[in-house]
């Protein structure tokens, strides 16, 4: 029994490290999640047979085998197929475009506003008013190139999809009524018509972007 477990063990380290060779020279932040899940599915075949004295180092050997052979022949097709690459990989997503926000493609990457404005602070950026561009890449990780460096005006979302959100408004003491007036000034008919709406103490008004003023395109960023 002991001496299973332990050539189990060796065996699963070795097939580990067959895994990551397979991989290649990737920092962490490269890992698609396509590999970081068939990497966990190792392990956790590892894992169940550990064990378990109804599994013989056999039955191992064969899940392993089959497993890394279908690991290899994937990554073979996606080295020689951009279309495999990206419907398995995936691809950089463009949800912001020369200051513009993307809505469609945001929508399509299941990110709401709120998710957003977060992953644009962890990058420096506290304002969709100061983002030139932002780029989701494959891996999950993003990357923003603003408008100003100097810029770091700490912004609040006012207006989310045509609603007002009311918690921010009340925390900084503002009314509905004058984020209508300020609608009405920049040349808005009603709060239903803007997709995205921020405010910021240094400003000297709020910021509103109107459905009209989105767009929904895709972009092929690497070819």
């Amino acid at each position: 029994m002991f001496w299973m477990i332990l050539f189990k063990l060796f065996f699963g380290l070795i097939s580990l490290l067959l895994v990551v060779r397979l991989l290649g020279k990737k920092s962490l932040a490269d890992i698609t999640p396509f590999d970081l899940i068939y990497t966990l599915v190792l392990g956790g075949i590892l894992e169940e047979s550990l064990y378990d004295d109804q599994v013989n180092i056999g039955h191992v050997i064969l899940a392993v085998s089959l497993w890394g052979l279908m690991i290899y022949l994937i990554e073979k097709s996606v080295q020689r197929s951009e279309r495999i690459t990206r419907w398995i990989k995936g691809e950089p997503a463009v949800l912001i475009m020369n200051g513009k926000l993307n809505l469609g493609i945001i929508r399509s990457n299941k990110i709401e506003m709120e998710q957003l404005r977060a992953m644009l602070r962890q990058d420096g950026c506290f304002s969709v008013k100061n983002a030139r561009h932002v780029v989701l890449e494959a891996a999950g990780q993003i990357n923003v190139a603003v408008k100003s460096e100097e810029d770091k005006s700490l912004s609040f979302l006012i207006i989310e999809e045509g609603h007002f959100k009311e918690r921010a408004l009340e925390s900084n003491d503002l009314t509905k009524k004058w984020v209508e007036e300020e609608l009405e000034r920049q040349g808005y008919a009603v709060v239903q018509e803007i997709a995205y709406g921020e405010w910021s103490s240094d400003w000297a008004s709020p910021h509103f972007i109107s459905y009209e003023e989105t767009m929904d395109q895709h972009f092929c960023v690497d070819g």
